[in-house]
């Protein structure tokens, strides 16, 4: 912006004399000019341009609007903007000049040619009205969240800070849609938007011993006397048998020699599972397992819950040796054999018995044992070979079924819990998300990358991802590490899409004169109470477990019922309810004294009934008070206090069927369903 010579030599401090360096100059040239030059006064003759350049890394080159964008921020071109901006007609047919301007909170004016909006909350003097300029479409994008300036906050504060200033018709749909597909919010996130867990899926009981096992490794740990530093970890996945053993490297040769051991003693698995670790997917690990026939399965990247038996194992394994050697003194290298039999003998709460009577069929004997055994003086019992292994194998075999019983429990109750907290997501080939992966140079540190596309759905919860970008064209990806990724377009097309029956409760992009008291209405409060327009708008997932079929006739069915399913309860016409007092006096009581948070509470859940036709405006002399009861989810129960009327009111004689009945009429029936009526008082007239 250049200084006017009148201003400078008003405001000189403002606008010193000064010398630019190259250097400085250099620097300015990037620095962006927000001054709302057609406030200024008119005797002043400026002109401010916003030049908006986007960052080289942010730029999309599949976007070609992501270059410079030199926006005129003068009065002319503003003035020139809103005439010709469709989008503004409604609020250009209803503006009236200053002159002409009503004590209605909302209402559009002419100032100086410029076309604003006067807004005064409710229950708020005319001198705290906010006067808001009315902007174009063009410049919205940019001050709404795209400038480097703006901080990239959330949707509210994003949109208390442009409705200080400045308006357009559906302002908060369009700054959350801004927000909402903004390229660096989604890659950097907010503490309150994490990625949902997906449902837990149990892993399959082995049969066998020791016919799945799953490998890991731990380290590095302080060097022992010995020169080990690692600890390579084996898990039998039926039994959780665990084997730990000490390693000076990493490297695949060595893990090969202790598992050449391992088999040695148990025998050659059917399966062996691992993480995504180079030494474990090494040529050499791959063609070892290849020659002793075993089948070798990958965990999902970024994903321990995969083997999260043997991850919770490391977690006590090291506790363990921690606690060993502060109290033996010791190299942990020397524990490891005795705390690793420990673990052998101790009962597995999801199994029920310890890994160690389910591998060998018997206790072993450890310390405890050797000291019971001498306190009783047991003689051993010999008996004949033969009914020795019979008895051992019908007592493995009952151990090994009462064990699978107990962790199918176990499993089941560990779904329940962690289910609580999750959120069933599907993503078909060809949807655009971000992807959790590690940063280069730092394997152990991870974050959202991207936005790539999804290739193939591999399962409920494994994708195959397009990487081009990266060293590894495609992966593997756990849905836990994908994060949907949302465009413009998408963002529109979601909008769209929703039921012109229920696009009242969905933030929609559509601009309803009602909001900005283009027509002549009051102002309408926020009617959403029920979700189902968003069940609507997904029911494909909702409906994933049906086959296509049943699912279809669903939708079908529902299709020709919408109204039933509209997000603002309505009255029924079939019967109506009637209070019979008789020729009982009126009951009168005052109204409860509550805080003014309840108030507020309770003035709003009452313009919510006048609103829907729920209630009406009364003189009655009847009158009873209204409370709030608290509710389970931390909201409120708008209730009224009848315990008078209920005490002159004539009894029913034909009161309900009881309980018994209805449970022998129904009890036998495949399906049964309830009615659950949100304002049930007032939805039965």
């Amino acid at each position: 912006m250049a200084p006017d010579p009148d201003i400078a030599a008003h405001f000189p401090s403002v606008f010193p004399s000064c010398d630019v360096t190259r250097a400085q100059a250099q620097k300015w040239e990037e620095t962006v000019n927000l001054a709302d030059s057609f406030l200024r006064p008119a005797k002043y003759s400026l002109e401010c341009t916003l030049f908006i350049k986007p960052p080289a890394s942010s730029i999309d080159p599949e976007n070609s609007n992501s270059e410079a964008v030199d926006l005129k921020f003068d009065e002319d071109h503003l003035i020139a903007a809103q005439r010709s901006d469709l989008s503004l007609v409604p609020c250009v047919e209803a503006a009236v000049p200053l002159e002409g301007l009503c004590s209605s909170r909302i209402a559009f004016i002419w100032e100086d040619g410029v076309l604003m909006r006067r807004w005064r909350p409710r229950e708020v003097d005319d001198a705290l009205a906010v006067y808001q300029i009315v902007l174009p479409s063009d410049y919205r994008p940019r001050l709404a969240h795209e400038h480097p300036l703006s901080g990239h906050l959330g949707v509210n504060k994003t949109y208390k800070r442009i409705s200080r200033y400045f308006f357009w018709p559906g302002l908060k749909s369009s700054v959350s849609r801004f927000c909402k597909c903004c390229h660096v919010c989604q890659l950097a996130g907010k503490p309150n938007q994490t990625i949902p867990s997906a449902p837990l899926h149990l892993i399959p009981v082995v049969g066998e011993p020791f016919e799945r096992l799953i490998l890991d490794c731990v380290g590095p740990l302080p060097k022992s006397k010995s020169g080990h530093q690692y600890v390579l970890t084996l898990m039998c996945a039926a039994t959780q048998f665990p084997e730990a053993m000490p390693l000076r490297t990493l490297k695949a040769q060595a893990i090969v020699k202790e598992i050449v051991k391992f088999c040695s003693t148990f025998g050659l698995p059917k399966v062996i599972q691992t993480d995504c670790g180079t030494n474990f997917t090494s040529k050499m690990f791959s063609q070892v397992l290849k020659d002793l026939g075993v089948d070798y399965q990958l965990s999902s990247a970024y994903h321990p819950e995969s083997q999260g038996t043997l991850e919770r194992f490391h977690q006590t394994l090291k506790t363990m040796l921690r606690a060993y050697c502060i109290d033996a003194n010791r190299d942990w290298a020397e524990g490891l054999p005795l705390l690793t039999l420990a673990v052998r003998e101790t009962v597995q709460e999801s199994l029920g018995f310890s890994p160690a009577e389910l591998v060998f069929g018997h206790t072993v004997r450890r310390p405890l044992k050797l000291l019971s055994e001498q306190l009783l003086s047991k003689h051993p019992v010999s008996s004949n070979i033969l009914d020795y292994v019979s008895a051992f194998q019908e007592c493995l075999h009952k151990a090994c079924e009462v064990a699978k019983a107990h962790l199918v429990t176990a499993q089941s109750k560990m779904k329940l819990r962690y289910d609580k907290t999750s959120v069933k997501r599907i993503f078909q080939p060809g949807d655009l998300v971000l992807v959790l992966l590690p940063v280069p140079g730092s394997a152990l540190q991870a974050k959202l990358a991207g936005h790539y596309t999804v290739d193939k759905r591999l399962s409920d919860t494994d994708y195959v991802i397009s990487t081009p970008d990266r060293r590894r064209k495609s992966r593997m990806c756990h849905l836990n590490m994908l994060k949907a990724y949302v465009t413009k377009e998408t963002s529109k097309a979601c909008v769209d899409n929703v039921t012109p029956a229920f696009a009242a409760t969905v933030l929609s992009a559509a601009y309803s004169p009602v909001e900005d008291n283009l027509v002549v209405h009051e102002d309408q409060m926020s009617c959403t109470r029920l979700n189902n327009s968003a069940v609507l708008n997904d029911l494909d997932a909702y409906l994933a477990h049906l086959p296509n079929d049943q699912r279809t006739d669903i939708i079908e069915l529902m299709s020709r019922y919408l109204t039933l399913f509209s997000d603002i309860p309505s009255q029924t016409t079939v019967l109506m309810h009637d209070i019979d007092v008789g020729n009982s006096a009126p009951t009168k009581q005052h109204s409860y004294r509550v805080n003014p948070h309840k108030r507020e509470i309770m003035k709003s859940e009452v313009e919510y009934l006048l609103q829907h036709g729920f209630a009406k405006p009364s003189q009655s002399p009847w009158s009873s008070p209204c409370l709030l009861v608290p509710k389970s989810d931390s909201t409120h129960r708008f209730c009224t206090d009848y315990h008078k009327v209920n005490s002159i009111n004539k009894p029913d004689s034909f009161p309900l069927h009881g309980i018994e009945d209805c449970v022998d009429r129904d009890g036998s029936a495949r399906y049964v369903t309830k009615l659950d009526l949100l304002k049930g008082y007032w939805q039965v007239p």
